[in-house]
């Protein structure tokens, strides 16, 4: 276990306990070189919630190293997720979250309803960065 991967654990356990405001600046305030880690614990994590606070931490991070697993979250099944994967990569406004935010057009849903709910955000998503990119 590493340093990095330590302190994680440290502060989502904090976040468990109910204390998300330690547990989002500490994990801000780490050392930025740490995405591996962060995204590791992303992926291993099970608990909605916690999945969902840990997007939070690393959109905040705006990193392009994150974009892929963002992508990965967009095709999460938990509206909560996807929206977040959403904002991140809107919030590092990029041409490969472009690009990745357009890939998504692609995905497929067995409910008509979660499909349309998914588009309408994911069209506005894309739209905001098209709006940034042409006006910069």
């Amino acid at each position: 276990m590493t340093q990095f991967t330590s302190q994680i654990y440290f502060y989502l356990e904090a976040f468990r306990r109910g204390d998300a405001d330690d547990a989002f600046h500490g994990l801000l305030e780490m050392d930025r070189d740490f995405p591996l880690e962060l995204m590791e614990a992303y992926r291993s994590e099970r608990h909605l919630e916690v999945r969902e606070f840990l997007l939070q931490v690393i959109r905040e991070y705006r990193d392009r190293s994150v974009v892929p697993l963002l992508q990965e979250a967009l095709r999460d099944p938990q509206p909560r997720i996807w929206r977040q994967a959403l904002d991140g990569l809107v919030a590092l406004a990029c041409p490969t979250a472009l690009d990745a935010l357009r890939a998504s057009r692609a995905r497929v849903f067995t409910d008509q309803r979660e499909a349309e709910d998914f588009r309408r955000w994911l069209e506005e998503a894309i739209e905001q960065m098209e709006s940034r990119a042409a006006g910069a």
